[in-house]
């Protein structure tokens, strides 16, 4: 290989390094926008260069009409905006249907929560989807609340729970651990529970070990995580589940008017919330529209 030849390889390997280390250091960068058109007035979602994949498929679908008359078909509230199926279409199905063609790798990142105004891609749950692929069609829209360190502390416990759980009746039935066993019993039975939720948070700090000997990493929210849901808000239960690509840059109001009609069954609204047209918007198209 001849001098210019090398030197030509160089400059390609570094400049595709330094839009690799871009995205990673900046994975909340937004370039493209798209604006979306529903009966209840407009949104416009900002989509981040760290997560390339669902970024450019989110967008083919945008360009592609595939959102054009599709519903928002489930409101959780203070919770997540479930978009995507048209009017006879089941989630279920949709998702089972779309993870056999070909599902999106997740692309999780730190930075990358779900504050309110996030948008993300939905996805089959874990145990059928262990590695978080997410669907090709159907996102969601966070709304969420502002919550204190408390809350937040009481969601990190939950969502290690289960593991913690399993790991400590192994500990616990194991012979020479069966006092701690009795005592738990006994605590609960006389409804001393402060007593109890002391030793089980102790049986607990025994066990972490053995769990991340294992290579499984419990859930904990950082600092990051906290600043930005006691200031904005979220739904921190899904952070590290599911793939967030964007947010929500104009039009925050329009997920209250949403929130606003009665839901039924399977959280499904009263009144039908349609997406009449989707749009691409370049950053130039979007700053002119502001």
């Amino acid at each position: 290989m001849n001098k210019v030849k090398l030197f030509f390889w160089i400059i390609i390997f570094s400049s595709i390094l330094a839009v690799s280390c871009s995205m990673l250091n900046s994975p909340l960068k937004i370039n493209d926008y798209a604006l979306l058109h529903t009966n209840k007035g407009d949104f416009i979602i900002g989509l981040y260069e760290g997560t390339p994949l669902h970024k450019e498929k989110f967008l083919e679908n945008i360009c592609s009409g595939v959102y054009d008359s599709c519903l928002v078909y489930s409101i959780i509230p203070n919770g997540l905006m479930k978009v995507g199926l048209q009017k006879n279409e089941i989630e279920e199905d949709v998702l089972n249907a779309n993870f056999q063609k070909k599902a999106i790798k997740p692309e999780l990142n730190e930075k990358l929560i779900n504050k309110t105004g996030a948008v993300g891609m939905l996805r089959l749950p874990n145990e059928q989807n262990s590695d978080c692929f997410s669907d090709t069609k159907l996102f969601y829209l966070v709304q969420g609340i502002k919550l204190d360190e408390k809350t937040l502390n009481t969601l990190e416990a939950k969502r290690n729970a289960p593991i913690i759980a399993d790991y400590l009746t192994i500990y616990l039935n194991k012979p020479e651990n069966r006092i701690f066993k009795d005592s738990l019993d006994y605590y609960k039975i006389e409804g001393k529970n402060k007593d109890w939720s002391r030793l089980y948070a102790d049986l607990t700090e025994k066990i972490i070990p053995e769990i991340e000997k294992d290579g499984k990493k419990l859930y904990k929210i950082n600092k990051y995580q906290t600043e930005i849901y006691q200031s904005v808000g979220g739904a921190p239960v899904y952070d590290g589940q599911y793939t967030v690509f964007g947010e929500i840059v104009e039009g925050m109001e329009i997920l209250q008017k949403f929130s606003e009609i009665k839901t039924g069954l399977m959280n499904k609204p009263k009144e039908n919330i349609y997406i009449l047209s989707t749009k691409k918007l370049t950053k130039k198209e979007y700053k002119n529209l502001k």
